[in-house]
């Protein structure tokens, strides 16, 4: 028995569907995924609460519920899409959009959380998911029909828009002024347009002190 399941629902109607998620493949992939197991230790008791979740390495986190699964549905991720998950941290969203789309591939710069990312993908049985150690220039080639970041980052990320295939849609928080401001790039042929779509509170998705080694 899922102890998990109605504190699970609950997060479903009180957090996402009264912030306008209302995508039904999103929200039926969030349900079957247990949050739970991606927290930190000692934190199940809370692991739905509508708010960040800090994860043991004090730098990484799981975004809020609301937040993560508005992000989501601006992918509009399909069933058979390849999708980019930038910020894996322990696996959570990744293990969620894998229910979304057809092949996920996550990128999380802490090694030790993508090898419990992938634990937890494992654990659960999910095969059209991975997660990377590094950074965007750990993935490879794309192209992606979906990119989602998540987390807060200081300017346009042109190495993740150059990843996207025609017609593929990146979003993605952009820090103005200390608040984070989700924006959506969607590739149209040889251009590329963007659109604002809600200010949110965030932190960066890691600190930039590490740029050298992560830069986008």
């Amino acid at each position: 028995m899922d102890e998990y399941r109605s504190a699970r629902m609950a997060m479903i109607d009180s957090q996402l569907r009264t912030s306008g998620v209302t995508e039904r493949r999103l929200l039926a992939a969030i349900a079957e995924v247990p949050r739970e197991i991606f927290v930190a230790d000692g934190r199940k008791p809370v692991a739905y609460v509508d708010d960040l979740q800090p994860l043991a390495s004090g730098q990484r986190f799981i975004l809020s519920p609301a937040h993560f699964g508005r992000i989501a549905q601006l992918a509009e991720i399909a069933d058979n899409s390849r999708v980019l998950d930038v910020g894996a941290a322990s696996g959570y969203s990744t293990a969620v959009l894998a229910g979304v789309g057809g092949q996920v591939v996550g990128v999380e710069f802490d090694a030790d959380l993508a090898s419990r990312a992938n634990t937890h993908l494992a654990q659960l049985g999910i095969e059209n998911a991975r997660v990377i150690a590094g950074g965007i220039e750990a993935v490879g080639e794309g192209p992606f029909d979906a990119i989602v970041v998540e987390g807060a980052v200081d300017a346009e990320p042109d190495d993740l828009i150059r990843l996207l295939a025609p017609g593929g849609r990146l979003v993605v928080p952009i820090l103005q002024r200390g608040i984070a401001v989700i924006h959506v790039f969607q590739r149209h042929d040889d251009s590329v347009m963007f659109t604002s779509e809600f200010d949110a509170t965030m932190p960066r998705l890691w600190s930039w002190a590490q740029k050298d080694e992560f830069v986008f």
